[in-house]
This record gives C-alpha cells, structure tokens and sequence, in this order.
C-alpha cells in the first residue's frame, strides 16, 4: 500500500474521532473555533520509503476579528516531557491503530494544553514568568514580549 494511501486511513480515522473538528485538507490539521480563539490539531507525517510515522501538535491561536494576536503551542510529546512523539503506520491496521493512540494522547495532554493556554492571562504569565514552560509554548524568545503585549492590551491584562 502507497504511503499516501495510508496516511489517508489515519486521517480518516481521526476525522471520525474528531466529529466537532473541522478537518483543512490541504494543511492536515483540524480546527475548532471559539469565541476569541481558534484551537488546532496539526497531523504531520515523517515519509519513509514503505512507511510513515505521525507526529501531532496543538496550538492556540488568539484573534480580534481576523487579526491574529497571538499563537501558542506545543508538539504532544513535548507536552509530555518526552520529546517528539511519532505513532508508526506501516500498513491498514497500523494507521487505524495510531489513529486511535494519537487520540487518546491529544485526549490526555493536547486538549488539557489547549483549555489552559485559551486563557491569555495564563499565556501572558507564562511568557512572562520565562523558563522552560514559556519556551514550550513559544520557542521564539524574541517574540515573547511582543505577544505579552498584544495580549494584555487586548484583554485588558495588567503589566
């Protein structure tokens, strides 16, 4: 079976367990809006000749109208504490299987991400406070005191 073939089965099946995302094609990621922010679920596949793994990570996105404010985000096996996490596919079996364990792992640490950093005061002090967890959110140093503005002055966040 084609490499693309399977990644078609693994996104399919995620597309069956995520019923409330809207899934976008063309960027393999699914996307659910909120008032004031987008979440994101993005698949990436790292090809091998016969074989690929999935990768996932989740973002944050913070908007006023159609401007976006602020992204934040993190690849699941980092939120872990583990380092990239891939779930192999090599054949039909193997793409509905690591479509489920991506599941469970986006379940179990992407949507816990996504509920705390939806909070911008949260986001605000955790760029703020620095370190470890601010570069995780956002590898960028050199963007973080501009997101921290954009922020608390949108949201009214003191400084």
């Amino acid at each position: 079976m084609k490499v693309s073939e399977l990644q078609s089965i693994l996104l399919e099946e995620l597309k069956f367990l995520l019923p409330d995302w809207k899934f976008i094609k063309s960027k393999r990621e699914f996307q659910r809006s909120e008032e004031g922010f987008v979440w994101y679920l993005h698949i990436g596949c790292i090809n091998h000749l016969e074989d690929f793994d999935a990768v996932a990570d989740v973002a944050v996105e913070f908007k006023a109208g159609k401007e976006r404010l602020c992204i934040v985000g993190a690849e699941l096996g980092n939120i872990e504490g583990r380092g990239r996490l891939r779930f192999p596919v090599s054949n039909r079996k193997a793409a509905k299987s690591s479509a489920f364990e991506l599941y469970e792992h986006f379940n179990e640490r992407g949507l816990p991400f996504l509920r705390k950093y939806s909070d911008p005061a949260e986001v605000v002090g955790t760029l703020r406070n620095g370190g470890a967890e601010a570069m995780l959110i956002s590898p960028l140093l050199k963007q973080h005191q501009d997101q921290i503005n954009r922020l608390s002055s949108h949201y009214g966040i003191s400084l």
